[in-house]
């Protein structure tokens, strides 16, 4: 059931094809580390054209994952499956790391009580 939702500036450097394998990979991140099964991940994209990075460098970007999760896991796990996702970007990222000032972040939260699907 994890949701991924995928934020990033629109002048990254990865493409679709890239984003999209990210965020396959991302998935089976979370079946190894929490578990989970891969058919109940779902994944999207938000380029964000309009943003404002520190003073407004043109070279500054970002990108930021938030996963949304039912609770029931340790602190530690979340926090070393956040560190692992994190990781994965990053090793997707690397022309963006290389030619701009690249700010990637996770978020791992869990769902309230009153979610339902």
């Amino acid at each position: 059931m994890p949701h991924l939702i995928l934020e990033a500036s629109i002048n990254i450097h990865e493409c679709k094809v890239h984003l999209e394998q990210m965020l396959l990979d991302c998935h089976h991140v979370l079946v190894e580390k929490l578990p989970t099964q891969l058919t109940s991940c779902t994944s999207r994209v938000i380029l964000h054209d309009i943003f404002v990075i520190g003073d407004n460098s043109p070279n500054a970007a970002f990108i930021h994952l938030t996963i949304k999760l039912l609770k029931g896991r340790t602190p530690e796990l979340l926090a070393e499956t956040a560190q692992a996702i994190k990781d994965k970007i990053e090793e997707f990222s690397c022309r963006s790391l290389e030619h701009l000032k690249l700010r990637v972040s996770v978020e791992i939260v869990e769902l309230s009580d009153a979610f339902v699907k």
